[in-house]
């Protein structure tokens, strides 16, 4: 049996709705109950470093009170520049840079605890990324793309081989993915978010890809 078989003792809400559907004190022993052994960062946020300021979406198993996963996700953008210019004095404003809006999935992490739960009761672990990403991100993102403009939902994914293909598989590209197709400049793109993501990957998925998958998920329903 998969994450999909358990569907009706699983929830998602903003931590705000979490706190007020669970109480905060049970909400924060959960919160601590939290492990990433991969990333101890991305447990540090949720156990350690969480303060309000950025506010996760937390996924957990009704059934044993044991939080499945969390995400956030923040405004951004990305800004591209142009090729040189034969004759700086004659480059226009609008020819500087091109500032393109994103969202991005800026934390994004499983619960050790809950995978060894799923084991341990004769449930599969495997695709449990997956399915909070198909379940949970893709409406959210829809729903945003819905009032609010923006093209691109973006990442930096921990530098990985098993984490970049599971992102792959949620279609998640890199720059070296054909990105060109999409965004011609995208090269310049890795140079400017070096520093900011440090040993991680960039990756990013067009926004029309994700509202195509879920007008695919509404038909077949």
């Amino acid at each position: 049996m998969n994450i999909a078989t358990r569907r009706n003792t699983i929830k998602c809400l903003f931590i705000d709705s979490f706190f007020d559907n669970i109480g905060k004190n049970t909400g924060y022993d959960m919160m601590n109950s939290f492990k990433c052994e991969r990333v101890t960062a991305l447990e540090n946020f949720i156990v350690k470093d969480y303060n309000g300021r950025i506010k996760p979406y937390i996924v957990w198993d009704t059934s044993n009170q044991i939080i499945i996963g969390y995400f956030t996700l923040i405004t951004t953008c990305l800004i591209i520049k142009p090729y040189e210019k034969t004759d700086p004095e004659h480059t226009q404003e609008k020819d500087v840079e091109k500032i393109i809006p994103c969202v991005e999935l800026e934390h994004f992490a499983l619960n050790d605890v809950y995978l060894e739960w799923l084991e341990n009761n004769k449930h599969s672990n495997k695709g449990v990324g997956n399915y909070i990403f198909n379940e949970y991100i893709n409406d959210i993102i829809g729903l945003l793309s819905s009032q609010v403009n923006f093209t691109f939902l973006i990442l930096h994914a921990y530098n990985n081989s098993k984490v970049i293909k599971a992102y792959r598989q949620m279609g998640f590209e890199t720059i070296e993915d054909d990105a060109e197709e999409l965004v011609p400049v995208m090269s310049d793109v890795k140079a400017l978010h070096y520093d900011y993501a440090g040993d991680c990957k960039f990756m990013f998925r067009d926004v029309e890809s994700i509202l195509n998958e879920l007008d695919r998920r509404e038909d077949y329903v």
